[in-house]
């Protein structure tokens, strides 16, 4: 199944996909897709946000559910608004269990373009599910822009606290909603939340690798911030079919003026090492393809 992978800051494209399982095997409390440095984290921070309908919200929703599901997903991410329709149906089982799907939209506080056009979007998709986006938590916003891959699927007890393996990727299929269901019903019982090990290991590797890249940039978050921040949207778009490596290099060359040889060498070092984990994904997603 397909994830978007992050470009730039709450700036993303969707020109660059990999497969992903959806679900990790690991035992932290965070996603997988995020970085090891909040690997820690069981409790989801405190919030401060407002709902599509205008209405201020927080971190007391949590306590309103028995188990609440957060589907992090921006406009432009197609695996995200693909599985808007699905996401319905699953709200309207969650509801019958004292369970809500909300979606939260990681650009729409950014502007009211932005909004208006999360909101076309739902409303196109059928969605009548609630979203919001988040306005204020330095720690909410800092978890959120950690978030490597979307769409991002994350399970939150009444009491806040993050349980089971965050879901990472699309989860519009029968089978996945199916294990989402069994999930919530296990946490609702007080039961270990688990992810099914009917996933091959190939999506535990991929997992493992993502998060590795990850890690990288956030190991040395200073100076790759200082190249998000000169990626242009424009650019991204236009990249073709050169990878996301090739990519990112072109970024440090044009900006090669703003960075300091310690910098640079840095720069370069991290780019060969996310060089050779997209070759291992594509190798394990070309070997996921032909064990089909």
């Amino acid at each position: 199944m397909k994830i978007i992978k992050k470009i730039v800051p709450l700036l993303m494209v969707t020109m660059m996909t990999i497969s992903l399982a959806a679900c990790g095997s690991g035992n932290t409390g965070v996603s997988q897709s995020t970085a090891g440095k909040t690997e820690q984290t069981k409790t989801f921070p405190k919030f401060q946000g407002t709902d599509f309908d205008g209405n201020s919200v927080d971190e007391s929703l949590f306590s309103k559910n028995e188990v609440t599901l957060l589907n992090f997903w921006f406009n432009g991410c197609s695996a995200c608004v693909n599985e808007m329709p699905a996401l319905e149906k699953l709200n309207t089982k969650l509801r019958e269990k004292n369970a809500e799907l909300v979606g939260v939209n990681v650009e729409a506080g950014e502007s009211d373009k932005a909004l208006a056009e999360a909101k076309e979007i739902l409303s196109k998709q059928g969605a009548t599910y609630r979203n919001l986006f988040i306005s204020g938590g330095d720690e909410a916003k800092e978890y959120i822009g950690k978030i490597f891959g979307f769409p991002t699927t994350i399970l939150v007890d009444k009491n806040g606290n993050i349980i089971g393996e965050p879901i990472v990727g699309s989860i519009e299929d029968e089978k996945r909603m199916d294990e989402i269901i069994k999930m919530v019903d296990d946490a609702k019982a007080g039961k270990t939340v688990s992810v099914p090990k009917s996933e091959a290991t190939l999506d535990d590797k991929m997992t493992v690798l993502v998060t590795e890249e990850n890690d990288i940039f956030v190991d040395h978050k200073e100076v790759w911030d200082k190249v998000f921040d000169n990626i242009q949207k424009d650019s991204a778009e236009q990249a073709g079919d050169i990878t996301y490596a090739e990519f990112l290099k072109a970024q440090v060359e044009k900006a090669k003026d703003s960075f300091s040889e310690d910098e640079l060498k840095i720069l370069a070092e991290d780019i060969k090492r996310i060089d050779n984990i997209e070759k291992q994904i594509q190798e394990l997603d070309s070997n996921k393809d032909g064990n089909k």
